[in-house]
C-alpha cells in the first residue's frame, strides 16, 4: 500500500512538472494561434447550409410562453388570465390579490419583465434572420418562403407586445449596440401598419398552402394570425388611436369608446372574413375534447399553430400550475395557480358537455402513490392541460401549447360575419351561425338561429370554448366588453370601463385596457414612459 501511495505521488508530481514545462515552452506559440470555432462579424454566413439555422432560430422563444414569471407556481399563462376576473387562486406566492385589489405594477414579480424579455428576444432573432437570409445563395422562391416563416413569427411577437402594452419600442434591425435600445415608444398603430400587417400579408402570399404538421409556420398559420390581427385592428384600441393619431393615448389613458362593432373598422373585418373563409371547412376537424390534451394529437386534428414541447427535453410548463395545490395526485409540484374561478365554471349550462367531469374540468383524482386513495377537490380544476402520463410520473408534459385551433376559427368566423351584418353588409344567416353552431353541436347544446346570435352569445361561447387559452384578455380589450357570469349562463355583457368582476374590489377604468410597462424596461430605458396609472414611472415623467 505504501509503495502504491508513494508511486502515485511521484507520478502526479512528474505529470505536473511536465505540464508546467510544456506551458512555458508553448505559451508564445499558443498566443499566435487564430481561433477557428468562434462566430465573428467577419464570418461568411452566405452559404446554403446556414439557411435552415436562420429560419428556425426565431422559433426558440415560442417555448417560453409557458415559462415562469417569478416565484413558485407563477407562470406567464396564469398572469394573462388573472386580470380578466375569470381566474382565482388562494396560493400566496403568485400575489393574485394584487390583481383583485388594483395593486398591479410593472414590478409585480416578473409578470411583465419576463414576457417583455422573451417576446423582444424573439423580435431580435427575427430581425437578425431577416437581415441575413437575403445574403444566402438560394432561389427567390426559397428565400421568400424562409422570410415568410420568420416574418410571421416577428409579427406574432409584436402582436403580443402591442396587445399587452399598447405603444412599444419598435426595432426592425438587429441590435449591435446596447445603447441603441434606449428608444421611445412607437404608436401601436404604426407598429400594426408598418410591421405586423405587412409581415403577415407577405407571409400569406409566399408560404406554401396547407397545415403545420411539425410546428413550422405555413400559409394556414399566417392566415390564422392575420385574421386575428384584422379582427383586432377592426376594434380597439387601434380604431380609437386612428381617430387621433397624434394623441398620447397610452400616456393619458384617454380611452372612452366602447361601441362594438366599430364602423371605421369595416374594411379590416372584410379582410378578416377573407382569411377565415380560406380556413373554413378545409383540412381541420373538431374531434373530442380529449384530443385537446392528448400529446398524440399534437399538430393534428384542429391544431393550427402550436408551441412544440417534449416530455423529456422541454415540457409544457403549465401542467403543474393547473393541478390542485399540494393534492398529492402527482409526484411533481402541484401549484393550483392556473385555475378558473368557480363562478366561471358555474356559468356553464349543466347540459354543456364541456362542464362534465373530465372534459374541460375535473373535481377528483387519485393519489399518485395509491390509486385506491381518491382525492376530491373543493372546487373544479382545469382539465384541458391534464396529461395522465405526465401527472402520474416525474416526466414533463409533452402536450403542445395551442395558440390557434379550428374551434377558434369557427368562432372568429361567426363574430366577423355578425359584425359585418351589423354594419350593413350583405351576410347570409348561415354564414353567421355555421361557426358557432359547430362548436355548440360538439358541446351537445341547441344550435342558434341567426336572430338569436348577438354579441353576448358570441362572447359567451368564446368564454366557454376557449377558457384559459389566453384569449379572454385580448377579447376584452379589442371589444371593450366583459361577460358577466351567472348561474348556468353568461347573464349579460357589460362595457369594459365600469365593469367590476365579482371577485375584484374595484371596477375597471380606462388604464386597465393596457398593462404596466415592466420595471426592468423603465430602469434600463430612460426614454420608455409608463402607461397611465401604473408604477414605476420615469423620474422625468409626470
Amino acid at each position: 500500500m505504501k509503495y502504491i501511495l508513494k508511486n502515485n505521488i511521484a507520478l502526479r508530481f512528474t505529470m505536473l512538472l511536465v505540464i508546467f514545462l510544456m506551458a512555458l515552452s508553448g505559451c508564445e506559440d499558443f498566443l499566435k494561434e487564430v481561433p477557428t470555432d468562434q462566430l465573428t462579424t467577419a464570418a461568411d454566413l452566405t452559404s446554403l447550409e446556414y439557411k435552415e439555422a436562420f429560419t428556425i432560430g426565431p422559433y426558440r422563444r415560442l417555448q417560453d410562453w409557458t415559462s415562469g414569471a417569478g416565484d413558485w407556481g407563477n407562470n406567464i399563462p396564469s398572469t394573462i388570465e388573472y386580470p380578466t376576473g375569470g381566474a382565482y387562486t388562494d396560493e400566496p406566492h403568485v400575489l393574485f390579490n394584487k390583481f383583485a385589489t388594483n395593486q398591479v405594477t410593472g414590478s409585480l414579480l416578473d409578470d411583465y419583465n419576463n414576457p417583455w424579455y422573451y417576446w423582444y428576444s424573439g423580435v431580435q432573432d427575427c430581425n437578425l434572420s431577416i437581415q441575413q437570409l437575403p445574403l444566402i445563395k438560394m432561389s427567390e422562391t426559397d428565400l421568400n418562403k424562409a422570410l415568410g416563416e420568420v416574418r410571421t413569427l416577428r409579427a406574432f411577437y409584436y402582436f403580443c407586445i402591442v396587445r399587452y402594452w399598447g405603444d412599444a419600442v419598435l426595432v426592425t434591425e438587429p441590435i449591435t449596440d446596447v445603447w441603441a435600445t434606449e428608444l421611445p415608444r412607437t404608436s401601436l398603430k404604426t407598429i400594426y401598419d408598418e410591421v405586423i400587417i405587412p409581415d403577415l400579408e407577405f407571409a400569406v402570399a409566399n408560404l406554401p398552402a396547407g397545415r403545420s404538421t411539425i410546428g413550422r409556420v405555413t400559409q394556414d398559420v399566417a392566415r390564422a394570425i392575420l385574421a386575428d390581427v384584422y379582427m383586432t385592428v377592426a376594434g380597439y384600441p387601434y380604431q380609437e388611436v386612428a381617430s387621433s393619431p397624434d394623441k398620447d393615448w397610452c400616456g393619458t389613458a384617454a380611452w372612452a369608446a366602447q361601441t362594438y362593432p366599430v364602423a371605421s373598422g369595416l374594411d379590416f373585418l372584410k379582410k378578416a372574413q377573407t382569411q377565415l373563409n380560406a380556413l373554413y371547412n378545409s383540412v381541420y376537424t373538431l374531434g373530442t375534447y380529449d384530443n385537446l390534451h392528448d400529446p398524440a394529437m399534437n399538430n393534428k386534428g384542429e391544431a393550427i399553430f402550436q408551441v412544440q414541447y417534449n416530455s423529456t427535453l422541454r415540457g409544457n410548463g403549465v401542467l403543474q400550475p393547473s393541478l390542485p395545490l399540494l393534492s398529492a395526485i402527482s409526484p411533481k409540484e402541484e401549484n393550483g395557480t392556473f385555475t378558473p374561478w368557480v363562478g366561471y365554471y358555474n356559468s356553464y349550462s349543466d347540459n354543456d358537455l364541456r362542464k362534465k367531469e373530465r372534459q374541460f374540468f375535473f373535481t377528483w383524482d387519485t393519489k399518485y402513490s395509491n390509486v385506491k386513495d381518491t382525492v376530491r377537490f373543493d372546487v373544479p380544476f382545469l382539465y384541458k392541460q391534464y396529461v395522465t402520463a405526465a401527472v402520474k410520473s416525474p416526466d414533463g408534459s409533452g402536450l403542445n401549447w395551442t395558440h390557434y385551433r379550428y374551434g377558434e376559427i369557427l368562432l372568429n368566423l361567426t363574430e366577423v360575419n355578425w359584425a359585418l351584418k351589423q354594419l350593413g353588409q350583405p351576410v347570409s344567416d348561415n354564414d353567421i351561425v355555421k361557426g358557432i353552431n359547430e362548436i355548440r353541436q360538439r358541446a351537445l347544446l341547441p344550435t342558434y338561429t341567426a336572430s338569436q346570435v348577438g354579441l353576448k352569445e358570441i362572447l359567451a361561447e368564446r368564454a366557454y370554448e376557449l377558457i384559459f387559452e389566453n384569449k379572454m384578455l385580448w377579447d376584452q380589450r379589442r371589444t371593450r366588453k366583459c361577460v358577466v357570469y351567472g348561474n348556468g349562463e353568461i347573464s349579460s355583457i357589460q362595457n369594459f370601463i365600469g365593469h367590476q368582476p365579482a371577485i375584484f374590489n374595484f371596477a375597471f377604468a380606462p388604464m386597465h385596457l393596457l398593462s404596466p410597462i415592466p420595471s426592468n424596461e423603465i430602469a434600463r430605458n430612460g426614454l420608455a414612459t409608463q402607461n397611465s396609472g401604473y408604477l414605476p414611472i420615469q423620474t422625468k415623467q409626470n
